[in-house]
């Protein structure tokens, strides 16, 4: 009498992996593009809304101090006229850069980031806002 063993198959094929392998790759490079695009834009996004947020710190500064302030930095300290700080702390851009803040005359100021690349006067630079009439 012959035994005959059923022998179960386990593991794949080197075919089936190539398949897979093809498959995912084909996929990386549909929609890895396209994620970079999106992070690149979430890290814009957020640079612009720290810049609004340093921004209504700076009027509120004026409100209070009547003069703008002279350096960022100045709205995370306290004073007699405030007991508390216009805003926590500077944090640096989502490149990790320090922003730029320079009063341009009396009212009228800009916030600048250097985008990813931290190169001054390149086309990622971010500037807020472009046009202020106070």
């Amino acid at each position: 009498m012959a035994i005959r063993r059923n022998r179960k198959r386990s593991g794949f094929t080197l075919v089936e992996l190539m398949v897979v392998v093809v498959i995912l790759g084909t996929l990386i490079a549909l929609v890895g593009p396209n994620i970079w695009n999106m992070l690149f834009e979430s890290n814009v996004s957020a640079a612009k809304a720290q810049m609004h947020n340093f921004s209504q710190a700076i009027d509120t500064y004026y409100m209070t101090n009547k003069k703008m302030p002279d350096t960022l930095q100045q709205l995370t300290e306290t004073s007699g006229r405030n007991p508390h700080p216009f805003i926590k702390d500077i944090p640096p851009d989502p490149w990790d850069n320090e922003y730029e803040y320079r009063l341009l005359d009396g009212r009228n100021y800009e916030i600048r980031s250097w985008g990813e690349d931290g190169i001054a006067e390149t086309e990622d630079d971010i500037l807020y806002p472009e046009q202020r009439d106070n």
